[in-house]
């Protein structure tokens, strides 16, 4: 394993990557996967639902992976531009930089986000972890929140 890592070794690395596209085979829609550069890394960021859609971005719980949570909220699917983010320092294909959630950093790391896909304001969800996130964006930045589920 590299110096830098959030996981314990290649194997589980593989497996938790390998789960992570089981979940997507799952789906009835296509993703599109984007990786968008941010001040903390690149964030791999899986993309779905019509073009013309009110955008949604749905942050991940914590200890699962993105395609879990989404199987979640699945019947929004056909409504809503979905942008779902892997959490950069977490379980999934983002950077495997930790970032601090006492600060600002998750909320300028959601705006760097928005900024790519030109996402001005949006809705969330956010189970847990991501919860959590949406927390920081609120206090940081609310204008860029247009509503909660």
């Amino acid at each position: 394993m590299s110096e830098h890592t959030i996981y314990k070794s290649e194997e589980g690395k593989r497996k938790i990557h390998n789960y992570y596209e089981s979940y997507l085979r799952m789906f009835d829609v296509d993703f599109q996967r984007v990786y968008v550069n941010t001040r903390f890394g690149n964030t791999h960021t899986l993309v779905t639902g019509p073009v013309d859609g009110k955008p949604l971005f749905i942050l991940q719980g914590g200890n699962c992976i993105n395609p879990m949570t989404l199987s979640w909220f699945s019947t929004l699917f056909g409504e809503y531009r979905i942008y779902a983010p892997d959490t950069i320092g977490h379980p999934g294909f983002s950077a495997e930089t930790r970032i601090s959630a006492k600060d600002e950093s998750f909320a300028l790391w959601i705006s760097d986000i928005m900024e790519h896909f030109e996402v001005e304001k949006s809705a969330f969800i956010g189970p847990s972890y991501g919860g959590g996130i949406i927390l920081r964006l609120a206090t940081f930045m609310p204008e860029k929140i247009a509503w909660l589920f």
